[in-house]
């Protein structure tokens, strides 16, 4: 089987492949973020508000 008809084939789902695990990465990098917040510095309030 040639290139073009692998690609024709499997290209899509390859690609809906790829596309899961970037987004399950992403939200994973999110939900860590929100569960495990950093504290953050004692005088950062005080700065934004400037």
């Amino acid at each position: 089987m040639s290139l073009k008809g692998l690609v024709s084939k499997y290209g899509s789902s390859v690609m809906a492949l790829a596309l899961t695990a970037v987004a399950t990465q992403i939200a994973a990098r999110g939900c860590y973020f929100i569960m495990y917040q950093p504290k953050e510095p004692k005088g950062f309030k005080k700065f934004s508000k400037k």
